[in-house]
């Protein structure tokens, strides 16, 4: 039986969540510790997180509005 690409889509998408979802256990971990042991690194950390979490927001942004102005080129 052949899978529709939306299908696929959906499951490489909810793989994707799924292993975003596993790995923030380490960094959550991490930080609870560092809040607890030093203050200080604590808010460092969480600062560069913030930092990181924006650049990748502009990056998938910047990919998906590519891939949908290529797509609409294709029709």
């Amino acid at each position: 039986m052949s899978r529709s690409p939306g299908q696929q889509s959906t499951n490489t998408l909810r793989s994707v969540v799924d292993l975003l979802v596993e790995h923030r256990v380490k960094p959550d971990a991490l930080e609870h510790v560092l809040k607890e042991t030093n203050p200080l690194v604590h808010e460092l950390y969480l600062g560069t997180i913030e930092n990181l979490q924006a650049q990748k927001t502009a990056e998938v942004n910047r990919l998906l509005t590519q891939t949908f102005k290529s797509k609409r080129t294709e029709r």
